[in-house]
């Protein structure tokens, strides 16, 4: 398993498990406060912009859940922000994988998926754009996306 369907299974199965309703929410209602890496940092610590396109964006308000990995790490940090927003985070210098779901949470539809690897360097802030295009079902299974119970997870 390459580190791209790592990444995106990992995220995939926290989505599963009650966290899309949760992350969506919190998109659609307002920023949470800006969030801190969740370990101390070996190195000095740098901010990452990260924005998602989608070529075929909804109208609206369109949740996205985003994930944020150091390389080699198999755990993230998972984060909800709107389709076309810059999420600001702040973390420790080095290299990442950044994983997105672009999701329709009254249709239960995933409408794009997307990675991105970026470096961030310390004291300075490293743009990242996460380009989601339409998941295909090949893609859904060789990522994972299913239910404990084998059904899917999304609709396309």
């Amino acid at each position: 398993m390459d580190t791209h369907t790592g990444a995106l299974t990992w995220l995939a199965q926290g989505a599963a498990s009650n966290l899309l309703d949760r992350l969506v929410d919190r998109a659609l209602d307002g920023s949470p406060p800006t969030p801190a890496w969740p370990r101390p940092p070996k190195t000095a610590a740098g901010t990452v912009e990260i924005t998602v396109r989608h070529h075929a964006a909804a109208k609206g308000r369109t949740p996205v859940i985003l994930t944020l990995q150091e390389n080699g790490s198999r755990t993230g940090t998972v984060f909800s922000v709107v389709l076309g927003n810059t999420a600001r985070i702040a973390v420790p210098g080095g290299d990442y994988f950044g994983a997105a779901m672009v999701v329709d949470p009254r249709r239960r539809t995933l409408q794009g998926i997307g990675w991105s690897r970026l470096t961030v360097a310390a004291h300075r802030t490293s743009p990242c754009l996460i380009p989601a295009n339409r998941p295909t079902a090949p893609v859904l299974l060789q990522l994972g996306l299913r239910k404990a119970d084998g059904t899917p997870l999304f609709r396309l």
